[in-house]
């Protein structure tokens, strides 16, 4: 049986993933010709300021804004209630300023807090839709 802080160490590490938390800047811009970081990129679902979680940035790190689209996923939306229940408080004690966030700036926190706000069903009351 898993413990509490087996638990806990886990959610950590998933969110951590999640956010880009310790993402290595890249060392060059990635270029291509296919127009696959524009289709990438059309896919996603935006906010209101046109913002959306698969716009690739490709000069200083992969993505644009620091969280994985994944979470729109099905996988995602199906994790157990409690599991669930505890990415959501722990990727909000980071986004918010809570806890350590590694290489994330205000600025990348709160344009990740906006997204989820208009194009995440489902978020906690806390998370302020």
């Amino acid at each position: 049986m898993a413990k509490a802080g087996d638990l806990d160490d886990a959610v950590r590490e998933f969110v951590d993933y999640l956010l880009f938390v310790e993402e290595a800047p890249l060392g060059a811009p990635v270029r291509g010709t296919s127009g696959f970081a524009r289709e990438f990129s059309a896919r996603g679902p935006r906010d209101s300021a046109g913002r959306s979680l698969r716009e690739l940035d490709l000069t200083r790190r992969l993505m644009k804004y620091p969280c994985s689209y994944m979470i729109y996923s099905e996988a995602f939306d199906g994790m157990p209630e409690a599991a669930k229940a505890a990415v959501y408080r722990r990727m909000w004690q980071v986004l918010s300023g809570d806890r350590s966030s590694g290489r994330l700036t205000a600025q990348d926190r709160n344009a990740v807090i906006g997204i989820l706000r208009e194009t995440k069903a489902g978020l906690p009351d806390y998370w302020g839709k």
